[in-house]
């Protein structure tokens, strides 16, 4: 893979696209105001069975090495490997889903590899791939996320587009092609004022500016936020409520959470071991504020669990413990209300994959817990699950 410039290059290119030094983005085409866009800060992301994070540039990944989605040939990733190193770069994030990962390079580019049935890989075909191929978009890119078989990033234009599974309207294309999946991007809505979108299992969610937060997709569990009335399938984008002041939002298989600027912290859809975290075992149609604290700085959602840092980068989860992934000692199970997952602060990144959790301190180091039957805590020789105690990951 040809190696691209380093990351001061990429803040020019973003400059030369419409971006300030602050990040202001203009759109009269729109006929709206600036819409205020920063690169990702996402240096961790953690999937299904596999997790990757980004240091000096340098990306790497562990756990379940099937697909490719580790970035190298199999026979590079024999099981009980430590993390491995994916070519390319210099890298700025990584995007794990559950059978593929993204990552977004210095330059704006973004790059693909793993499990491609659905077309997650944004490459044109269904062929899987274990090593990065760079994804064909009409400009540079300042945030990639991806879950569930598919994949969606923001570019510098503030226009978003999406690729892959769309069974149940995860592209948000509304009734065009509808339950057909697309192997290229396809850009979602005609609007240039996203600042963030967030794909789950078979939903997704995004933010337009000024702060207004959008779902589209699977509404079975009332994971929308649109209330009990609405039909199970949403195609298109629908606003939630009529605030305007969302900051971020993390999307799961059937419960969804998201940060208002004031550092309030709101979740819907199913209550699946407490993962709402709203204190008790109810599902919640439309948005619910989680409790007792208002000084979220971070939330992120796993299959049935959800974590979010707190001041002093303390770290915060409720939900499903079973493999010990909000940190609860002995495996109790169910936890309905926020608890301290870890006792030591300084995190400043967290991320919650399906049964596991990582977090990432300023020194690049990641540390996890939680499941471990696919060496998604890259803990050798043992495959046991971690409860109460992060384990570090190892370098590669």
């Amino acid at each position: 893979m040809k190696r691209v410039g380093i990351a001061i290059a990429w803040l020019v290119i973003v400059a030369a696209t419409g971006c300030t030094r602050s990040g202001e983005v203009l759109h009269p085409a729109d006929g709206g105001g600036p819409v205020v866009l920063q690169l990702t800060d996402v240096r961790l992301s953690a999937g299904f069975s596999h997790a990757c994070t980004v240091a000096a540039g340098r990306l790497s990944c562990w756990g379940d090495e099937g697909d490719g989605r580790l970035g190298v040939a199999a026979a590079d990733a024999g099981t009980g490997q430590p993390p491995v190193t994916v070519a390319g770069g210099p890298w700025v994030a990584p995007a794990v889903g559950s059978v593929h990962s993204c990552a977004l390079a210095s330059d704006g580019s973004v790059w693909c590899w793993g499990g491609n049935a659905n077309g997650q890989l944004g490459s044109g075909d269904r062929t899987s791939r274990p090593e990065p191929r760079q994804v064909a978009l009409p400009a540079k890119a300042v945030d990639v996320r991806t879950a569930f078989e598919f994949t969606c990033a923001v570019l510098a234009d503030a226009s978003a587009w999406c690729w892959g599974y769309n069974w149940e309207g995860q592209l948000g294309l509304g009734d065009v092609h509808p339950g057909e999946d697309h192997l290229e991007p396809i850009q979602l809505g005609s609007t240039r004022d996203w600042t963030f979108v967030a794909p789950g299992q078979g939903h997704g969610c995004g933010i337009r500016s000024p702060g207004r937060l959008y779902c589209w997709g699977r509404n079975t569990e009332s994971q929308l936020g649109q209330g009990t009335t609405e039909p199970p399938q949403m195609r298109a984008p629908v606003q939630v409520g009529a605030d305007a002041d969302w900051v971020t939002v993390g999307c799961s298989q059937s419960t969804t959470c998201a940060r208002k600027r004031n550092g309030t912290l709101w979740c819907w859809g199913a209550q699946a071991s407490g993962a709402l975290a709203t204190g008790d075992g109810a599902p919640r149609p439309l948005p619910a504020q989680v409790p007792t604290y208002s000084d979220w700085s971070e939330v992120t959602v796993g299959t049935f669990h959800t974590c979010g840092l707190r001041p002093g980068g303390e770290i915060w989860c409720a939900g499903r413990n079973t493999e010990g992934q909000i940190g609860a000692p002995d495996f109790v199970d169910a936890l309905p209300n926020m608890m301290r997952a870890d006792p030591t602060n300084g995190w400043i990144e967290v991320r919650a994959g399906r049964f596991f959790t990582c977090a990432r301190k300023a020194d690049d180091s990641v540390w996890c817990m939680g499941q471990n039957t696919a060496r998604q805590l890259a803990v050798d020789p043992t495959t046991l699950d971690r409860s109460a105690t992060m384990v570090r990951i190892p370098a590669p």
